[in-house]
């Protein structure tokens, strides 16, 4: 037995308030801003749910206009997936991507090639072979109408696979048939006897509406008949796209038949007819079921809807209409440039994390945006995070100049881009004794391997004949470097930490077992209403090439505020996970105390908060350094503070000394192995 799919229980958000973050509910818009890292968390959820539900890697497209359909190879849907618009929206998503999955689309051609004729099609071809246009003068609209009878039942089909197969998204498809079909104005036209002309109109009207609890299959003289033939309740006996459309030509049939018999008995009395003229082809309505009469929707049972009902009726029968063809409307459209910057957070990973800023670890829950991967659309999208005019730079219709504002700060970071990769070539030569191994050799042996060059002494009573060969290999080391890009490190400081961290990521890209990630932490709002920490993972040796750091490091900045440990509390879930075992060793590049962040316990106090997210650190394995980055005098409760937040692992150094870098970092080395 079929559920009902009309379910009248849905509660708002039931389905999706048990995983999407506790503020979800609030605009994604507001006040003209757009809370991007929301709204690309929120299409890439509903991307992953039409991928695992179908079983395929389905494109899922947003912002390319305002419907949701599929074209038979992606599924788009509109932007507007606020509040209670978010479970509708992730169940049409789930409908639409079903049909990617099961329905066969090739009917739609005209042999290999789409055309925007049906007469052409397959599907044309098809509904010949049954018989029902013997004269090959069937027109696009009657075309049309089975089209749209053969669309109702192949979503009944698709709609009760996925429901009964995977019962986990049975709230999604029912919000989704709430918003279309269970219309308080559609449930009461029903009541009430609306709709009741034995013409196209109201036959689509009543059909559509067979999954509503309050169907009436009086209403018209075939509507019995017509209900008999889908039957509904087995409609999992069709298998495939065929089989519903071979129903769909079993309807049109008793439809055609129906208005025929209708016409003919109501030839003399052309007031009562929507179209007196009619020629007795089914051409009432339009390729949508629209009534063409110039009166409108025929309406028997008279006043029993007030003109504003009537208006709410027709909007919500127009509604229905285009969700049958495709054309679900969902408002929301954002700009191009709002588009770009939530397709690119999207395609970065972005994820936005809880950190809890109390003293217990739980209390006080701030949200932290993590930027797994700093792509090319990332530094062209989100100018608040690196240099002006970056984008324009990169696109190439902005040259760089040395004299202008922008231009200068990029050619001054990419010098210390160059330093940096000069110093790391220097260290990374000396590093490169990692790439040999080491290997010792014992012969003379009373237990081994039988080393061949002494067999022949076993007849002169030497037993010892066996050889040992012991090889040292190096550890293989994860080095993650998190750069303070706060306001305070604009200039010489930020530049100071880019030529240490780049000088590192070269060195170990020139031997083996050495993975490097750079980060950089700041705040930010990217679009929300309140500033967030943000941390940018801009490299990554495991993925990326020394020649990302050349191509896109110079437009790095500074933005915002000193996050320090909620940064790391956010991404520490990475760090242990990319590690893979391997030695751990943290980095950081700072030069100052952490500043509060929006949203923080009344309690939070950013030195003491960061060193417990340290020690945290050293407990679950990883290796600390702290190095801090001076512009030259240096407070003593700054110092002080620095010390309490990394212990014995602060160092007060000259980051462009590669000496001091590689003198703390091979003491760590030594340490590790102890």
């Amino acid at each position: 037995m079929q559920k009902n799919l009309g379910f009248k229980g849905y509660g708002l958000r039931s389905a999706s308030s048990f995983w999407l973050d506790r503020d979800f509910d609030v605009s994604f818009k507001d006040q003209n801003r757009v809370d991007y890292t929301k709204l690309a968390a929120a299409q890439r959820a509903i991307a992953n749910f039409v991928n695992i539900v179908t079983g395929k890697q389905i494109p899922v497209e947003f912002q390319n206009n305002d419907s949701s359909y599929t074209d038979g190879s992606k599924v788009v849907i509109g932007t507007n997936l606020e509040d209670k618009n978010f479970d509708p929206a992730v169940g049409l998503a789930l409908h639409e991507g079903s049909h990617i999955a099961f329905t066969d689309f090739s009917l739609f051609k005209g042999g290999s090639v789409n055309t925007s004729y049906l007469s052409n099609t397959n599907f044309a071809k098809y509904v010949r072979m049954q018989g029902l246009d013997p004269d090959l003068d069937m027109t696009e609209s009657e075309f049309a109408i089975i089209k749209d009878l053969l669309n109702w039942i192949e979503d009944r089909r698709i709609d009760y696979k996925i429901y009964t197969n995977a019962p986990g998204y049975r709230m999604y498809y029912e919000a989704m048939y709430n918003k279309y079909f269970n219309d308080k104005i559609i449930d009461k036209a029903l009541e009430i006897g609306e709709k009741r002309d034995e013409n196209l109109d109201c036959y689509m009207f009543h059909i559509i509406n067979f999954t509503n609890p309050k169907r009436n299959l009086d209403a018209l003289k075939q509507l019995r008949d017509i209900w008999n033939i889908i039957d509904l309740k087995n409609i999992n006996r069709l298998k495939s796209t065929t089989d519903a459309l071979d129903v769909a030509c079993q309807v049109y049939k008793v439809l055609k038949a129906a208005i025929k018999e209708q016409e003919e008995n109501a030839a003399n009395n052309a007031s009562s007819q929507q179209d007196g003229d009619s020629d007795g082809e089914l051409v009432e309505g339009d390729a949508s079921g629209n009534s063409q009469s110039e009166e409108g929707d025929s309406n028997t049972s008279g006043g029993d809807l007030t003109l504003r009902e009537q208006e709410k009726l027709k909007k919500a029968i127009q509604s229905q209409k285009d969700f049958l063809q495709g054309n679900s409307k969902k408002v929301g459209r954002l700009s191009k440039t709002d588009a770009k910057i939530v397709e690119a957070i999207k395609e970065s990973g972005t994820e936005v994390r809880d950190v809890a800023t109390g003293p217990a670890g739980q209390e006080s829950i701030v949200s932290a945006i993590v930027i797994k991967k700093m792509t090319p659309q990332i530094v062209e999208s989100l100018s608040d995070l690196f240099l002006s005019g970056a984008s324009d730079y990169i696109q190439g219709t902005r040259v760089l100049q040395e004299s202008s504002w922008s231009g200068g700060k990029i050619i001054r970071m990419q010098r210390a881009v160059d330093q940096g990769i000069l110093l790391g070539k220097k260290l990374g030569s000396k590093l490169q004794l990692r790439n040999a191994d080491r290997s010792l050799k014992t012969t003379r042996l009373v237990t081994g391997k039988i080393d061949r060059r002494l067999v022949a002494q076993l007849g002169y009573d030497n037993a010892n004949v066996f050889h040992r060969i012991v090889t040292d290999r190096y550890k293989n080391y994860f080095i993650h470097i998190s750069i303070d890009a706060s306001g305070s490190m604009e200039g010489t400081k930020l530049h100071q930490a880019v030529v240490s961290a780049v000088a590192i990521a070269q060195a170990a890209s020139m031997t083996t077992g050495i993975r490097v990630q750079i980060s950089l932490r700041g705040t930010e709002n990217i679009g929300s209403r309140t500033e967030k920490c943000v941390t940018l993972y801009a490299y990554d040796s495991a993925y990326d090439k020394m020649n990302k750091i050349k191509t896109y490091f110079k437009y790095l900045k500074t933005f915002g505020c000193t996050p320090e440990g909620i940064s790391f509390k956010s991404i520490e879930q990475d760090l242990k996970a990319d590690a893979k075992g391997d030695e751990l060793i943290f980095i950081n590049y700072s030069d100052g105390e952490p500043t509060d962040v929006f949203g923080s316990h009344s309690t939070y106090n950013g030195v003491q908060f960061t060193r417990r997210v340290v020690n945290g650190f050293r407990d679950l394995g990883m290796n600390v350094i702290s190095y801090f980055i001076t512009g030259g005098y240096i407070g003593d409760s700054t110092k002080q503070n620095f010390q309490t937040m990394y212990g014995t692992d602060a160092k007060f150094i000259n980051p462009e000394d590669m000496r001091d870098i590689a003198k703390t970092m091979n003491a760590k080395f030594l340490e590790m192995t102890h």
